[in-house]
This record gives C-alpha cells, sequence and structure tokens, in this order.
C-alpha cells in the first residue's frame, strides 16, 4: 500500500480545516427570498442581516408596545370602560399586523401570534403605507418589496425600494397624533407640535424632523436640539456598504420604564441623557431683600432647548415636569419650598407642574380612551375638554414667580436652589394598576440652577451672585 505523499496530506488537512468554515457560512447565509417572503417575518430573521439595528429595536417602547406592563393594564382598563370599539382604536398601532390578522379581539391577546406580539417591527416598517396624519392612517399589507429611505440599497434576502418618506416627520404623524374617535378631542399631538415648531421650516431640506433627534442618538450622543447630532457611520446590513449615516433604531424618548426589557439600563441612561438636554433653567431675582427690608422675590424660566416638540408631549395630563424649588438662609434654615415629593409619591399641590389639565364632562361620551382623569374610585372619566395647557413650546419658555420672607435672625446670604424634574406618569397613576404601591416611578433630574442673595445684591467677596434679568425671548406659553 502506497503511503500518501506530503503534498497530499498537506491538502487533506486542508480540506478538513475548510469544513467548519464552509458550515459557519451556511449557517450565517442570510435567508432566502422565499423563506422571507412568505407573511410578516418575525425580527430575529432580520438580524441575519442587520445584526445591530436589531439589538438597538430590541426591547425599545417600538418592540414593546404590546407587551409593556403599564401599558396592557391601562388598555385594559380602557377596553373594560369603553368597550370593544377601543381595541382596534388602540391596538392598530400597538400591534398593527395584529389587528391586521384579526387577531383581536379578545381583549387579552392571546391570540395574537408571536409575530404580532412584536409590536412595532421591521417587516410591518418597512412594507406599510401611509395614508395619512393621525389614527394609524396607514394599509397594512404584506409585501416581498422592503423599503427604505437609501437609494443603492440591494440585498440577497429580498426585494428594495427607495422611498423618502422615511426620512420625515410624516412617517412618524401615522401614529403619533391621536385624536379621540366620537369626541373630536386631541389625545396626543405630537406631529402637530412638531409641524407648528421653529424645526419645521417648511422646506423638507433645511427641516429638522423627528428622525435627525430621535433616530440619531446613541450611547454618547443625545441628539437633541440643544446637542450636536452627529452622523452615525456604518453598514445597515452586514453585506451593505459603508455609509455615512445610518438611522438608529432605539427609538427613544422621555420613557425610563423599561421593565426588565434587553438592555435596559442603557436605555434609561438614554432617555436619562435626551431629557439632561431638552431645558434649561434660569433664575432672575427680581426684589433683592435686605436687613430692613426682608421680602424678596425671583422667576424660574424654564425654557424648551432641545425638543422638537412641547414639553412634556404624548399623554401630557398623565407626564409631570415640575419646578422644585428651595430657599435657605446661610444657616441651612429653609425659607421658601415648593415641588417636594411627599410620602405618598404625589407632588406639593404648590409647585409648578407642566402638563395639560383635562375637565371632566356631563354628557354620556363613550369610548374615552385615553382621555381621562383620575376620580373617585379611581376610575377613567370622560373627558371633553382641555381647561388648560402649562406645557412649554419649542424654543419657547414658561416662568414661575416665587415670593419669600426673610425672618429676624436669618443669616445672608440667601441661597436659592431651582429644579427641574420629570417623570413619565404620575405615581397616582401608577398606583391605580400597581394598589400595594410596587411599581415606583422613576424621577429625572432634567436640569437645576443656583443663586445667591445678599444684602445690596453684592456678596462679602465683592462678587455679584445674583444672575442679571434677562430680555425676554421665544415664544411663551402660559
Amino acid at each position: 500500500m502506497r503511503q500518501a505523499g506530503p503534498h497530499r496530506i498537506l491538502r487533506w488537512m486542508f480540506v478538513l480545516l475548510l469544513i467548519p468554515v464552509l458550515l459557519a457560512s451556511v449557517r450565517a447565509r442570510p435567508a432566502s427570498a422565499a423563506e422571507l417572503d412568505s407573511d410578516f417575518n418575525d425580527p430575529r430573521r432580520c438580524a441575519a442581516c442587520h445584526t445591530e439595528i436589531f439589538s438597538q429595536w430590541d426591547g425599545s417602547m417600538h418592540a414593546l408596545a404590546v407587551t409593556d406592563n403599564v401599558f396592557r393594564k391601562f388598555y385594559e382598563m380602557v377596553v373594560e370602560e369603553a368597550g370593544p370599539p377601543a381595541v382596534e382604536f388602540c391596538m392598530k398601532c400597538h400591534t398593527p399586523v395584529g389587528v391586521a390578522r384579526k387577531e383581536l379581539p379578545p381583549v387579552t391577546g392571546e391570540k395574537i401570534d408571536n409575530v404580532a406580539i412584536k409590536g412595532v417591527f421591521c417587516d410591518f416598517c418597512h412594507t406599510v403605507t401611509p395614508t395619512g396624519i393621525g389614527n394609524a392612517a396607514f394599509d397594512t399589507g404584506h409585501s416581498t418589496t422592503k423599503k427604505g429611505p437609501f437609494e443603492n440599497a440591494v440585498s440577497p434576502a429580498h426585494a428594495t425600494s427607495t422611498d423618502n418618506v422615511y426620512r420625515t416627520s410624516e412617517f412618524c404623524g401615522m401614529c403619533h397624533s391621536v385624536t379621540h374617535p366620537i369626541s373630536g378631542r386631541p389625545i396626543e399631538r405630537t406631529y402637530q407640535e412638531w409641524k407648528e415648531s421653529p424645526y419645521n421650516t417648511g422646506d423638507p431640506a433645511t427641516s429638522t424632523q423627528c428622525q435627525d433627534c430621535h433616530m440619531r442618538q446613541t450611547s454618547d450622543n443625545p441628539a437633541t436640539g440643544d446637542t450636536v447630532r452627529k452622523e452615525n457611520p456604518g453598514k445597515a446590513a452586514l453585506t451593505g456598504p459603508d455609509r455615512p449615516h445610518i438611522w438608529t433604531h432605539y427609538f427613544v424618548g422621555g420613557s425610563a420604564l423599561y421593565q426588565d426589557a434587553p438592555n435596559g439600563d442603557r436605555r434609561k441612561a438614554m432617555a436619562m441623557a435626551r431629557l439632561r438636554h431638552a431645558a434649561r433653567l434660569e433664575i432672575n431675582v427680581e426684589d433683592v431683600p435686605s436687613y430692613q427690608d426682608r421680602f424678596g422675590s425671583f422667576r424660574v424660566r424654564v425654557t424648551n432647548v432641545g425638543a422638537g416638540h412641547k414639553l412634556p408631549t404624548g399623554l401630557s395630563e398623565v407626564r409631570e415636569m415640575w419646578l422644585d424649588v428651595t430657599v435657605r438662609d446661610a444657616k441651612g434654615k429653609v425659607l421658601l419650598r415648593s415641588g417636594a415629593i411627599g410620602e405618598n409619591g404625589g407632588i406639593d399641590p404648590t409647585a409648578a407642574i407642566f402638563k395639560t389639565y383635562l375637565g371632566i364632562g356631563r354628557t354620556n361620551v363613550k369610548l374615552s380612551c385615553c382621555f381621562f382623569a383620575i376620580g373617585e374610585r379611581n376610575k377613567i372619566l370622560s373627558v371633553e375638554t382641555m381647561t388648560r395647557d402649562r406645557r412649554i413650546l419649542p424654543k419657547g419658555y414658561d416662568e414661575e414667580k416665587y415670593a419669600f420672607e426673610v425672618p429676624k435672625g436669618a443669616a445672608f446670604p440667601i441661597k436659592i436652589d431651582a429644579k427641574l424634574n420629570y417623570r413619565s406618569m404620575s405615581q397616582d397613576f401608577a398606583n391605580i394598576f400597581y394598589p400595594d404601591g410596587s411599581f415606583k416611578v422613576p424621577v429625572i433630574r432634567m436640569e437645576e440652577a443656583t443663586a445667591q442673595i445678599c444684602p445690596g445684591g453684592s456678596c462679602d467677596d465683592g462678587s455679584l451672585r445674583v444672575p442679571p434679568k434677562k430680555k425676554a425671548s421665544g415664544a411663551r406659553r402660559r
């Protein structure tokens, strides 16, 4: 028997070494078009090529649109009071594929399959046909062609098509504008707030679109109107070309309520970074107290420097953004406090709270979905009027005036501390769904400012500690 020569042995060794590589390449091969296009695809199939984009989306508020615990509890309460019409009204934006497939009702969602339960996912967004603005203005229909913003996208797994709507706020406006279907009252107006803001110049080429903030953010780039919104170079797919900017898919807003979500800590940190680059505080002293005239006053100005919509936005009757202000003398004695959180989680009623305030209607308005007030017995009530809208316009401001007395024996300088806080919902609202108090809504510090007041405006070291008054600029919302 002839022995194999050294060259033949080397060839066989090369083949044996190559087999694992070939097997790995087969496993990593993108799914075929036939596999992808049978129906709406699970996002994990998209992850075979769009790995980084999938990891950003997974655990986002879009991915949790159906399964988020707070949303589920709220949705079921709304349906219990409003009846079956609320199911499709709510769920067409929260599980558009589930509604299109008629997997709802029942309200509890046990008929929603493993794909539709993923909420707002890849194959919905990249095949949807927008038909207008608000109340789920779109047609849901599966397509073998996947649409997106790039002109030269080529995929080995599916056909592609370019659609510039993906670069515009109108795409987001399909769902982020909600009107009560019976009373006609606005429920959510995030798109309209942007449309009427300075960020919308009327020219798509010069306007700052929703995507320019919410799809540019990364862990080290808050991407608000108060920061540089940097490009995010990279690949949209493993097999795709390098591009100067890839739209991120974290979809971060102001919510830090990522309960057990993938990368929840990172998403919470990104939400906090966005909020901390949304507003600016200024303290403007008006009346300087002295040893003779012991009354002082000042204004705290909150300016919306970073959001292309009002602060706060969305279901703004639930949101709470408020001023927490403390005035102390040099010995630490509190002379004024407004905006503290009590033991039950409620905010001091003297606080300046920026939100919408609703009036409870007396007529029998059905389907009070999402337009509610917390009343006796913690029921969702029909609301027909917005009694006050104290939110801050994009690039606008609001002010709150404070007055205090310096008692005898108090020591100068007087120190003013002002903090702007935010939480996605009131603790009272959370307690409706978690009556045992187990769910604590996180409070996020958005901004803070300090000032010192000395008799005559000048402190012992000769420095002026009272900020100078500034002329009003920008739009004011009271």
